[in-house]
């Protein structure tokens, strides 16, 4: 069954503007270290199987979460086991809670629902850094022959 909703996922995000162009996408800008919750309208009427799933750079989806219920215990797709992410929900939303932000959580989130047979997309959420990203290249220290190495800073 995951599988299925993996392609699905896959499927809706290389067609992204057009399954999103049906709701509304919401931006949430963040600074890096902070805490975020994420929303999405519970558009089911029944208790229901519920995902997460994050979209990075418009070609890459991965699943994060899925729960059963308003009360059921969360469970984590492969690579979201690390405590980062905490998915609640009550009998009118889903939460996502991504614990200190980091440039890799930016991205195109949206959550879908088990309605009858199909997945049904209900929000898309957005999230980005506040400021400008800037890259720094620092030069080796010839002193220990050590190799070039990168940072990505974030100027407000």
């Amino acid at each position: 069954m995951r599988s299925f909703v993996l392609i699905t996922a896959l499927f809706f995000c290389s067609l992204r503007w057009t399954f999103i162009s049906g709701s509304e996408v919401h931006t949430v800008t963040v600074q890096p270290g902070e805490d975020v919750t994420l929303q999405c309208s519970n558009i089911s009427r029944s208790q229901t199987h519920t995902e997460w799933f994050r979209v990075v750079n418009a070609t890459k989806t991965s699943c994060i979460s899925s729960m059963f219920g308003s009360h059921g215990q969360a469970s984590f797709c492969n690579g979201f086991q690390n405590g980062k992410f905490n998915m609640s929900s009550n009998v009118t939303s889903v939460f996502l809670k991504i614990t200190e932000v980091s440039l890799s959580d930016v991205g195109l989130y949206f959550c879908g629902f088990y309605v009858d047979v199909h997945i049904i997309i209900s929000n898309a959420v957005e999230l980005r850094f506040e400021g400008k990203l800037s890259l720094v290249a620092e030069q080796p220290d010839e002193t220990f022959n050590k190799n070039w190495k990168s940072k990505t800073i974030i100027i407000p």
